[in-house]
């Protein structure tokens, strides 16, 4: 039925930028648009059908492009290439989108969102209206949503930019009613009767549909209109069965049986049910309004109206219980037969088929591994029961792993692990992958190096030559607990050069990529910055280029620390942004996070924002708790004692410091730190000797160990202790040691973060000498705060600065974009917003401007 007015209306609002069709289920919403597609005269239209799974920003700006391609290939070729990094920032595909489209010479294209509502993350709204207020003018978007989108809807409202229709617009007026029910669906209703099914139903379409098909084979109309009345479902559930017993028993039957599918084509409805020839049931289902919905323009995949399949799901397990799990069975085999293995695993666990569960999720494994949607399987398996999991062991495996990466508690994942166990019977290959988690739970929560150790090797050699991919995480953590042991540096460099050795033979990227980022602070702490951030740039190039989405927050946060150390502060800003960004995309990863929020409570501070400094070291203590990790929570406490220690607040730092005991893994980061702040401690009480005593066997560990970090930061203190003891030439000896191996490193901050005491300190070495480093650091005291951005209209992102530095350094588009690894049409949008911040209309305006403001040098 043409709904002439709407689908003007739909029409007319093309000439804008944004289409709303927003109402709760069974008001007809895709079906308008549907309809629209059939008619709508010359725009092209790609229609992109919206799941739960799809709330993420790879996979959601993944399926634009592809639906995009089924109405012009290769149209997006800049967000294809971003989309390959797997977790790139959601604006800039936006961008991407943008640059693509704008430079494409095609009538208008009109991209359909059905079933917006499934999207919750805020970063992908924000790109979205990102999107549209930088919309190309050859592309609309229409939302179909049970919902308004969190999206700036009255800004567009009031520019008139917006159409909307709401469930009032397509609730059926008693004249649309008449004609659907008399014309369309046949029928020969009285106008009393079409007036009291319209009453009865409100206008909505899913109901007078219902009742409809009921009322096809009707013996007595009448009765059974004054037979249903009351809420939605309620008619819903009375139609549906009217319905059912209305159409024949092998249309009747393949409503049911292919309602367990989410979405369906004939070649899976053919499996499903057994045969081959339901081609033309899905037509006949089409053209007699029976809740099919096509969800591509060539009628290859369709879905039943949600509240269709609902119900009929409901009456499958009614009336035939038995089938269902061979239903599902067979849905099962094809998804797993044609690579959904999602879809697949979701199946198999209807069809309570555990064995095959578990040798997909082996798979999966393999190929999400990393990626976003490494989470969806999780979920997957997450909705087993635990006697289940018990019976599988490498389930609980994968289960634990996961919730290890993602910070559960010991207190969930180990009784698991015991349960599981249980049953291995001899499976040396299942107990070697639970004892590659339990070998991580217990350097995590109990800092038991020694067992830790002894079980990943253990864990090693019982895992099959051939499962490649648990022995790549066995080799990590190897390589792992052997640095955090306090092992000679040399020792643990060589155990992740074999992690990341094996992990490339086996073609696990992922798991080499975060042996590498773990490379990476075992460079700084051997104080070997210029190659640690040679070797991180490397690292952020790959992932960036064909990368996992679990990696890049690493990389981003080891780069941030890297350049807060170089004092490159912007640059320290700018990646911690963006590792933010990344943590909000990906549901926080907590290791990233917590990295994150002890470099932050430096960056604030040094900033001048204490009380964000504040805001972040509670928050890492918080995270730190929620994870139930030893090591984690007492480096929090530490990062706290630190910044405590800054602000000088004595009486907590104090508390903190009389709860110090000597750790059991000395030279492992979160313990450096807890000794150096129990030093500080013991120097406020002028505790010259029993300092000394402690640095001195701390000198011992880290000089027989490699850490020359370490020991810079410990002569630094006693260079601090000694000038206050009255040992002025002593102070100056061990200074000298630290700016031995400062120099070498290129570090900064260690120094200036100890403010005037040290600056004294650096100034009576320069009157003896000149020191083309010792002038770098005091000319560095003093010069901490950002840009300050209050006098242009909108702030600039650190991306726009950083295109604004190499703009001004005279570097064209494709050079810019060459070196940031962005596309050009990307770089061309960011200069775009760049001239429009600054109010300039050519790239040496907007240097002198910059320099001006004191953007930039």
């Amino acid at each position: 039925m043409q709904r002439s007015a709407l689908l003007d209306r739909l029409q007319a609002g093309i000439h804008g930028k944004v289409t709303i069709v927003s109402a709760p289920p069974g008001f007809g919403k895709s079906t308008l648009l549907a309809e629209w597609m059939k008619t709508a005269p010359a725009e092209q239209v790609a229609w992109y059908s919206l799941d739960e799974d799809d709330d993420d920003t790879a996979r959601f700006f993944g399926y634009i492009a592809a639906a995009l391609r089924t109405v012009q290939p290769d149209c997006v070729p800049s967000l294809e290439t971003l989309l390959e990094t797997l977790s790139p920032n959601p604006r800039e595909l936006a961008a991407a989108l943008i640059n693509d489209l704008s430079q494409t010479r095609s009538k208008e294209i009109v991209l359909v969102l059905d079933d917006y509502h499934h999207i919750t993350q805020q970063s992908i709204h924000d790109a979205v209206a990102y999107l549209i207020d930088h919309l190309p003018p050859n592309l609309h978007l229409v939302f179909i949503s049970r919902a308004d989108p969190p999206l700036p809807l009255g800004r567009w409202r009031v520019r008139g930019q917006l159409t909307e229709i709401r469930a009032d617009d397509l609730r059926f007026t008693e004249a649309e009613a008449a004609l659907f029910l008399n014309q369309i669906m046949g029928l020969s209703l009285s106008a009393e009767d079409v007036q009291t099914l319209e009453a009865r139903t409100e206008g909505w379409v899913a109901g007078l549909q219902l009742a409809a098909l009921s009322l096809q084979h009707a013996a007595n109309p009448a009765d059974l209109i004054a037979a249903f009345a009351g809420s939605h479902r309620y008619i819903a559930d009375y139609l549906t069965d009217e319905v059912l017993s209305r159409q024949s028993d092998s249309t009747r039957e393949f409503l049911l049986q292919t309602s367990i599918l989410e979405r369906f084509n004939t070649s899976l409805c053919n499996t499903v049910l057994g045969v081959n020839d339901t081609e033309a049931m899905l037509v006949n289902l089409e053209r007699a309004n029976l809740f099919i919905i096509p969800l591509d323009s060539q009628a290859r995949w369709y879905r039943y109206h949600h509240l269709f399949a609902d119900l009929l799901r409901r009456k499958l397990e009614q009336t035939h219980p038995a089938l269902m799990k061979d239903l599902h069975r067979r849905a099962a085999e094809w998804f797993e037969k044609n690579n959904y293995l999602l879809d697949a695993i979701r199946h198999w666990i209807a069809a309570d088929e555990l064995a095959h569960v578990a040798a997909l999720v082996e798979r999966a494994l393999g190929e999400t591994w990393g990626t976003a949607e490494a989470r969806i399987l999780m979920r997957r398996v997450e909705s087993l029961p635990e006697s289940l999991l018990a019976e599988h062991p490498s389930l609980s495996a994968f289960l634990g792993w996961s919730w290890i990466w993602l910070g559960y508690s010991r207190d969930r994942v180990l009784p698991m692990l015991d349960r599981a166990e249980q049953n291995c019977r001899g499976d040396l290959a299942s107990l070697g992958r639970l004892n590659v988690v339990r070998s991580t739970m217990l350097r995590i929560s109990q800092n038991n190096a020694a067992e830790s150790l002894r079980l990943a090797k253990l864990a090693l050699a019982q895992l099959a030559p051939n499962d490649s991919l648990w022995r790549s995480f066995a080799q990590l953590e190897i390589a792992i607990t052997t640095h955090a042991s306090g092992r000679p540096l040399p020792e643990a460099e060589q155990a992740y050069a074999e992690t990341i050795r094996l992990c490339e033979q086996a073609g696990d990227r992922v798991t080499a990529w975060i042996a590498a980022c773990a490379r990476v602070q075992l460079m700084t702490e051997r104080a070997e910055l210029g190659r640690a951030l040679a070797l991180n740039r490397e690292l952020l190039d790959t992932v960036w280029r064909g990368g996992s989405s679990l990696v890049r927050g690493w990389a981003h946060i080891n780069q941030a620390t890297l350049l807060y150390q170089i004092n490159d502060l912007e640059g320290a800003r700018r990646e911690a942004r963006f590792t933010h960004q990344l943590e909000e995309q990906l549901g926080n990863l907590p290791d990233v996070s917590m990295r994150l929020y002890a470099l932050l409570t430096r960056l604030e501070l040094v900033d001048g924002r204490p009380n964000l400094a504040q805001q972040a070291a509670e928050n890492f203590v918080r995270l730190a708790q929620r994870s139930g990790i030893t090591n984690a929570v007492d480096w929090a406490n530490a990062v706290r004692a630190a910044l405590l220690y800054r602000l000088e607040d004595w009486p907590a730092f104090e508390a903190w410091a009389r709860g110090f005991q000597p750790p059991r893994q000395p030279l492992f980061f979160p313990y450096r730190l807890a000794t150096l702040m129990y030093l500080r401690f013991l120097l406020r009480q002028k505790a010259w000797e029993t300092v000394r005593l402690l640095m001195k066997e701390q000198l011992r560990l880290a000089r027989e160990a490699g850490y020359l970090e370490y020991e810079m930061e410990i002569h630094i203190l006693r260079a601090l202790m000694e000038e206050e003891a009255g040992n002025l030439s002593l102070a100056l000896q061990s200074l000298e040691r630290a700016l031995e191996i400062g120099r070498a490193g290129g570090y900064v901050r260690l120094f200036l973060d100890e403010g005037e005491k040290m600056k004294t300190l650096l100034s009576h070495l320069q009157k003896s000498r000149k020191d083309d480093y010792l002038s770098l650091l005091l000319s560095g005291f003093g010069k901490s705060l950002p840009p300050d951005q209050s006098s242009i209209i909108e702030p600039l992102t650190g991306r726009e600065i950083e295109v604004l530095r190499l703009l001004a350094a005279g570097l064209s588009n494709p050079q810019i974009a060459e070196k940031l690894f962005l596309s050009v049409g990307t770089v061309k949008t960011h200069v775009k917003h760049i001239y429009g911040k600054l109010g300039v209309d050519d790239r040496v305006k907007a240097a002198a401007r910059a320099r001006e403001l004191g953007l930039i040098s």
